[in-house]
């Protein structure tokens, strides 16, 4: 009977990896007057929140661009959605590969944005040399007089 009962307090316990929440970004190919676009663009979650990346067409190709140190980079395929699972804190940014040069890009902060420093530089560089069509885009998620992101509440 001991053993019985040792048995269902161990699978009682919890095992310390809690079920995060779940998140979707769409791509947009079409919206009003905007083209080539993620919905939503900026997203705060927690470590072990999942994103899917969300394709209905062949035109995208959802992928990071910048990942803190340490963590794993993400690729879908051509036209296909993707599910990521982020655990590592930090500022994450994301793009399309076939429309990065117009903007279409996106960023997620996990927890704390431990590495924005260096996010802000990539952001920068990011910008200048690869984005050509709506640059001003993504200039709203960034906010470089208070060293937040402007997103800080959207979700």
């Amino acid at each position: 009977m001991t053993r019985r009962l040792l048995l269902a307090a161990l699978l009682l316990l919890p095992t310390g990896h809690a079920l995060g929440e779940e998140h979707t970004i769409q791509a947009i190919s079409q919206r009003g007057y905007e083209s080539m676009l993620f919905e939503p663009d900026f997203l705060r979650i927690e470590p072990g929140d999942t994103i899917t990346f969300a394709v209905d067409d062949l035109d995208h190709q959802p992928q990071s661009a910048f990942v803190p140190a340490g963590a794993a980079p993400w690729q879908a395929e051509q036209g296909a959605s993707i599910t990521v699972e982020l655990t590592q804190e930090g500022v994450y940014v994301f793009d399309c590969a076939f429309h990065n040069v117009m903007g279409m890009a996106g960023v997620i902060v996990v927890g704390e944005p431990v590495n924005l420093a260096e996010a802000r530089e990539f952001f920068a560089r990011y910008r200048d040399e690869t984005v050509f069509i709506d640059k001003e885009r993504l200039d709203h998620i960034w906010a470089p007089d208070d060293g937040l992101l402007a997103g800080e509440g959207a979700n």
